[in-house]
């Protein structure tokens, strides 16, 4: 249970060794966690996980050497170009407040408070040369020191050595981990229906998916149970599969949220045939409990820390044996321009992510990374942030709201049916595509593959032709095997309220066109 509060991370600033400063200064969780937290127990080691490419990864010579430049040593190894001959001289941010937030840092300032008011952040001249050289692969050690604090008030892992890095979003961390723990040939377990960005990542690296059934709680545990438990190397031609994929929360692309009771038993299963999980988690700050009341204010900092300590119970929450890789994203709840996320997992894994950066991305950016500071350590602190999430929730609550509204009267319940998602951005209408006027136009079922591509995309150029722009179900189905059941993805997270109705319209307008109603 999430007991932490921010009283808690008052307290541990206070106790917690002074920043390093200075440029790409070496940092870790280790420096800012409670101290309660050494007493754990380690993680398993999971090197037998690693693919041969992550196991021949080192840290980057240079970089490692740059450890020995403290004060009063002259540099003449790396590469480093002089501040002197940056172009940008100087740079400052302008900020939304969190809707009448009560924390002490915003409101210190005595400005109006609603969001989309912004207000300017100043940045120090030190900090700008810094954020415009080499960084150190992991991340400036401000953002680490609050994101581990973040980490401990709402998941607090239950062994000692975790750690978190910096990543350049989601979907690029999503293929740092894969080439960590795959090789050609090899399957991997993801739901039955996923994130598109991860089916393009596995293919050129040759990996299969090994698909697992869904039901309205998301992943199945008794169909993964029973997948590993049966699997045939000889004849799948590849090893039982360790590495699974799994969107727990506001599912993408089905909105579906895994229950706590079921997130358990998944657990299970991993601990018994000794996976390893990927916890793709950016949709767990808009999660939607039943029967929640949206408020247009935060009036009071319990409501702040009561929000963070309701959200889904995540699987690095319940991590005994530090076989979770957690990654979280900036892009659904700030902007995702600003190719910024975060990763959390035992120290021995992310040392492998490091030397992969160290390579690939080098750093997250720089210039990232500053305003990342200026908004979450200069201007929010951590209620702000709660309050902002929260605030955020409940306008994609609201708009959530209004396109179901809209499904109602608009979609033919004999054709289209759904579910409310608990959470994300996305509703998945399931379309009963037997119904179709195509759907036994060829006869025979030799050809049914082909009659429901067709059917799909009749229907999605039909809306697109009303104006509509929907996303085809097929482009999130990972099994070899052809989908059986047709679905379309909407999302209410970026038109307008009156938009999502008017797009409502269209739709069901060309739904029943196609299927002459």
């Amino acid at each position: 249970m999430r007991t932490m509060t921010f009283e808690d991370v008052v307290a541990m600033r206070q106790r917690s060794q002074p920043l390093a400063g200075g440029i790409a200064p070496t940092t870790c969780s280790g420096f800012f966690k409670r101290g309660e937290n050494a007493t754990r127990a380690r993680s398993k080691n999971f090197d037998h996980r690693l693919s041969l490419e992550s196991i021949l990864r080192e840290p980057a010579t240079l970089k490692a050497a740059g450890a020995d430049l403290t004060s009063g040593v002259v540099s003449l190894a790396t590469g480093r170009p002089s501040p002197e001959y940056y172009p940008l001289a100087d740079i400052s941010f302008g900020f939304s407040k969190s809707q009448r937030c009560q924390s002490k840092k915003v409101a210190a300032t005595e400005r109006p408070s609603q969001v989309g008011q912004h207000f300017p952040s100043c940045v120090s001249p030190d900090s700008l040369p810094v954020a415009l050289s080499y960084g150190y692969s992991q991340g400036s050690e401000v953002n680490i020191r609050f994101l581990t604090e973040h980490m401990e008030l709402v998941h607090d892992p239950p062994y000692a050595n975790w750690e978190v890095c910096m990543t350049a979003g989601n979907t690029s961390a999503i293929e740092h981990a894969l080439r960590m723990f795959c090789s050609r040939g090899e399957y991997v377990l993801t739901e039955e229906y996923t994130y598109s960005g991860f089916l393009e990542a596995i293919k050129p690296l040759g990996v299969r998916c090994a698909s697992i059934e869904m039901d309205g709680e998301g992943m199945s545990a008794d169909h993964l149970e029973a997948v590993l438990s049966t699997w045939d190397s000889r004849k799948e031609g590849a090893p039982k599969p360790f590495l699974l994929y799994t969107i727990p929360t506001g599912q993408n692309p089905t909105g579906v949220t895994q229950s706590t009771q079921r997130r358990r038993d998944i657990y299970a299963v991993a601990e018994r045939h000794d996976l390893v999980i990927i916890e793709d988690d950016p949709y767990c700050y808009l999660h939607y409990p039943p029967q929640t009341k949206v408020a247009n204010t935060c009036t009071d900092l319990s409501s702040e820390e009561q929000y963070l300590h309701n959200l889904p119970a995540s699987y690095l929450s319940m991590d005994i044996s530090g076989r979770v890789l957690r990654l979280d994203s900036a892009s659904k709840i700030l902007a995702p321009g600003l190719r910024c996320g975060w990763m959390t997992a035992n120290s021995d894994l992310i040392k492998k992510i490091l030397s992969h950066h160290d390579v690939g991305i080098v750093s997250p950016s720089g210039l990232t990374q500053l305003m990342m500071e200026s908004l979450l350590e200069d201007t929010w602190g951590h209620e702000g942030f709660a309050c902002w999430l929260l605030n955020l929730r409940n306008q994609y609550l609201q708009r959530c709201q209004i396109l179901l509204t809209a499904c109602e009267p608009h979609l033919p319940k004999e054709i289209c049916s759904w579910q409310s998602p608990e959470a994300g951005m996305f509703l998945w209408i399931k379309i009963d595509w037997r119904n179709h006027p195509f759907a036994y136009s060829c006869g025979g079922t030799e050809a049914l593959e082909e009659i429901f591509n067709a059917i799909e995309h009749s229907i999605f150029s039909t809306a697109l032709s009303k104006g509509s722009l929907i996303c085809k179900g097929s482009a999130f189905h990972g099994s070899t095997r052809a989908p059986v059941h047709m679905f379309i993805r909407l999302t209410f997270a970026t038109a307008s309220p009156k938009e999502l109705v008017v797009a409502i319209e269209r739709l069901g307008d060309a739904v029943r066109e196609e299927f002459c109603i």
